[in-house]
């Protein structure tokens, strides 16, 4: 039996900051990391933007060469799956058969794409977006002048209708809620980017979902809930993510929207820990478990997994934060919008450059904010943390020669 110290399992983000954690106080200790991809840890967010539009080569994707993992001493078994783990043993087997013991361990698995389990699912043509091959496969089969259909508006789903408009094709995005985005933005906000997306030639259909792919051996249509037939040379599911968690199942580990984990990233059972898309957690500001799928908690919860893996007391204590680039629109969102009271514009619609403010008895939750300067981020986290009292400081929030600064004091 092989055995190693610390054993990363995932081999994304989340576990690469979780060995660069491990290394600033534990320089020597054997180091493991197994991923099921073929690919060292990369950067999934270009792969619905400049890597799907051609304008960034797949060796800018990857976080670091195979030099560092080396001059870290981190063995990287790629394109491996790790099929069962046994905690009270420390035990890990590997596809093939190989068992690893170890002394800590990470499951940092991530999420695989939601595919729906309709007629014509497997016809050839149907994608989801997740990897680089899916990138490459969807960018393949995209072209001037073809059709695409996408089910689903969320960030993915918008981010691909984009790039493929981008590259010259005629997208519909089919929604099967009333309207885009209402888990997590106001009909306002969501209506300025439905009608933004719009005007560069984006075709929406909302409140009519998913019936069927149609096709002989490669989709040629989806089929809607109402009956429509869109025609189409391809069609993208982003439908959301699941977290794999078959792993922590099967090991025992406590289960809930995806592992549970305490404030150190740790699960149920001593020396294994959790991060990134998988972990359900403990935010220590909304006083509530939350299972976030976005690049800012993977890393902050690796870090955090990581320094507690060799030995040291590290806490989660980060406003979970995501960004996104539709077309020539920024985004940047912060916080928990899921319950709230109020929305104060800052900024200016019509200009296209402004935020919106999300509260809740008078308390900053979130804020989501369009093409503005990041300056104001830092002090809007520290209100969301903080808890501020801001009522009666409406009209203030919503001017912005008004320094938000002072709302800290």
């Amino acid at each position: 039996m092989d055995a190693t110290k610390y054993l990363l399992i995932g081999g994304g983000l989340a576990c690469l900051e979780a060995a660069k954690a491990i290394r600033q106080h534990d320089a020597a200790g054997a180091m493991t990391m197994v991923c099921d991809e073929r690919h060292l840890a990369y950067n999934r967010p270009p792969l619905s933007k400049e890597y799907l539009r051609g304008e960034e080569q797949q060796e800018k994707l990857y976080y670091q060469p195979q030099s560092f993992y080396d001059e870290q001493k981190v063995q990287c078994v790629l394109g491996t799956r790790v099929e069962g783990l046994d905690a009270q043993k420390r035990q890990a087997t590997l596809a093939g058969g190989r068992v690893m013991g170890y002394e800590k361990a990470l499951i940092a698995t991530g999420g695989s794409p939601v595919r729906l389990r309709v007629e014509g699912s497997e016809l050839q043509g149907v994608h989801v977006l997740r990897t680089i091959e899916d990138a490459e496969a969807i960018g393949a089969a995209a072209g001037k002048g073809k059709r695409a259909v996408i089910v689903g508006a969320g960030f993915i789903g918008l981010e691909t209708a984009a790039s493929l408009t981008m590259k010259g094709m005629e997208v519909t995005v089919v929604e099967a809620m009333p309207r885009i985005w209402p888990r997590f933005a106001g009909a306002e906000l969501a209506g300025f980017v439905q009608r933004q997306c719009e005007h560069k030639g984006v075709r929406f259909i909302t409140g009519d979902g998913l019936s069927s792919f149609t096709g002989e051996g490669s989709v040629a249509a989806v089929k809607t809930v109402s009956g429509q037939a869109l025609p189409c040379d391809l069609a993208i599911v982003g439908v959301g993510i699941r977290p794999n968690a078959e792993l922590a199942q099967m090991a025992g580990l406590k289960l809930d929207n995806g592992i549970v984990v305490d404030e150190r990233m740790q699960t149920s059972h001593a020396g294994v820990y959790a991060a990134g898309d998988v972990a359900y957690y403990q935010d220590p500001v909304f006083g509530k478990r939350r299972r976030v799928e976005h690049w800012g908690h993977a890393e902050h919860s690796g870090q955090v997994a990581g320094l507690n893996m060799a030995g040291q007391e590290s806490k989660y204590g980060m406003v979970s934060y995501a960004w996104s680039d539709i077309f020539d629109m920024h985004l940047e969102f912060a916080g928990d919008e899921s319950e709230h009271d109020q929305a104060v514009v800052r900024g200016s619609m019509e200009e296209r450059v402004f935020k919106v403010l999300f509260l809740k008895g008078g308390r900053l939750q979130a804020y989501f904010a369009i093409n503005t300067d990041m300056k104001e981020f830092p002090i809007l986290q520290q209100l969301i943390k903080r808890k501020k009292d801001l009522s009666g400081r409406t009209a203030q929030l919503g001017d912005m020669s008004f320094d938000i600064k002072g709302l800290l004091k």
